[in-house]
């Protein structure tokens, strides 16, 4: 893509557009190969994350939920899930490893997906940068 393609794009768009759904970002800039990468990384971090917690780790009264919502999308739609499963709060286990893991899994997704978006953000906002670096 030409640096007067990237101009025409808005690099705040692409910012919103890669936290609402991991990768949309690229996908916007036109970067469809890392787009597709992002979202299947990401998103299989955050299911995995919820398989091993068995659903029970995406609750907004945690600490933890800061990082895990910065996953987007994948993680707000599952957080409702996440509070069905964790409604009886004496059958989650705190202490299990694999709750602690699942929990780590996603906040993982989570950051990861702030440095995906801004990727997409600074290839929007300095599109001549990159042809600077390869001259």
């Amino acid at each position: 893509m030409t640096a007067d393609a990237y101009r025409k794009r808005s690099p705040v768009a692409a910012l919103v557009l890669g936290w609402i759904l991991p990768g949309a970002g690229h996908a916007y800039a036109g970067l469809w190969g890392k787009a597709i990468l992002f979202f299947l990384l990401i998103t299989a971090l955050v299911v995995a994350g919820m398989v091993m917690s068995r659903g029970t780790n995406l609750l907004p009264d945690r600490l933890w939920y800061a990082a895990q919502v910065c996953a987007g999308g994948p993680a707000l739609a599952l957080t409702p899930v996440s509070q069905y499963l964790a409604t009886p709060r004496e059958s989650v286990d705190w202490a299990d490893p694999l709750h602690e893991t699942g929990t780590l899994y996603t906040a993982v997704a989570g950051f990861l997906n702030l440095l995906v978006m801004m990727d997409a953000y600074i290839r929007l906002a300095y599109p001549g940068r990159r042809q600077e670096e390869t001259a």
